[in-house]
């Protein structure tokens, strides 16, 4: 590599670097009695998702379990509140997964997003296998 390309190089590592998304994710056990399931539901609108969730959550899926698990990925594009629209946003949208029984909430994890809502999701994932592997651990 010739030598005067090396500045170019190191400030678009640079701008890359800095395009991270670094929103934080919030997570609440809603019921604190229950933190463990024998079985789960998955709620998801796509089956890569829905695969994603079983493997993160390793609770074996049953069609008649009452507790399930809902992933929300919202886009605030869809959004058509004029107030929302007018005062702009910090953030696109949010990912969401929750543990409910009926309206019920057990479990709920959630982080925002800018730009890249794949990130979000991965947030999220990470943050369900960090509680859930303490849970386990206290239990």
């Amino acid at each position: 590599m010739h030598i005067s390309k090396l500045p170019l190089l190191f400030f678009t590592l640079l701008l890359l670097a800095g395009c991270k998304e670094d929103f934080p994710t919030y997570s609440s056990f809603c019921e604190q009695n229950q933190t463990s399931f024998d079985c789960l539901n998955y709620i998801a609108l796509d089956p890569k998702d829905k695969k994603i969730l079983k493997n993160v959550f390793k609770t074996k899926e049953r069609t008649g379990c009452s507790y399930r698990v809902e992933l929300t990925k919202y886009h605030i594009g869809n959004c058509n509140n004029p107030i929302v629209k007018s005062t702009g946003s910090d953030f696109d949208g949010y990912v969401r997964i929750e543990i409910k029984k009926g309206f019920k909430c057990y479990y709920k994890v959630q982080s925002d997003y800018k730009n890249d809502a794949e990130a979000a999701f991965e947030r999220v994932l990470k943050k369900v296998k960090i509680d859930l592997n303490q849970e386990k651990k206290i239990n």
